[in-house]
């Protein structure tokens, strides 16, 4: 009876230390794929000035799909900032009032709008991506008035 109990008590430990173990793996980030849609995504590639996109992406405290700006980066600004938790809003921030975001605790997804402000491309640079190209571009094009072939034609707007 003793030797059924010291093995029982034996196994029993064997298995907590091995669950314990499972439960406590390091989160491997580059495992996540930011290629998938579902893990970023950016609303727009092409913008005329004074319009806005949105960039959707997964982060956690160890990695994620954050995505940065390699090029172009005087001509947007960033105005608001949403946390995702659970498909839920957890929390925003209006950049524009100078609310500052301190960043994610836990595992949420980041909604982060841009504002175009100049004519030009800005290259976004995503990591964790084996099965694409890595790089977003999104285009802002000038808002072109109605009015400028008319003020062109009579020399309006020109410095004297």
């Amino acid at each position: 009876m003793k030797k059924i109990i010291a093995i029982l008590v034996s196994f029993l430990f064997v298995a907590s230390t091995l669950s314990f173990a499972s439960a406590t793996v390091d989160f491997d980030s580059s495992s996540i794929d930011c290629c998938d849609p579902a893990n970023f995504h950016i609303d727009k590639t092409s913008v005329k000035v004074g319009e806005t996109f949105t960039t959707y992406y997964y982060k956690s405290w160890m990695g994620g799909c954050t995505p940065t700006i390699i090029s172009g980066a005087d001509l947007v600004e960033k105005i608001r900032v949403n946390e995702y938790k659970n498909g839920q809003l957890y929390r925003s921030f209006d950049l524009t009032k100078g609310e500052v975001f301190h960043g994610v605790a836990g595992e949420s997804y980041l909604e982060e709008v841009y504002r175009a402000v100049k004519p030009g491309k800005v290259v976004f640079s995503v990591p964790n991506t084996f099965n694409c190209n890595g790089k977003v571009e999104v285009t802002i094009t000038s808002r072109a008035l109605p009015m400028d072939k008319f003020f062109k034609l009579f020399g309006f707007g020109k410095k004297d």
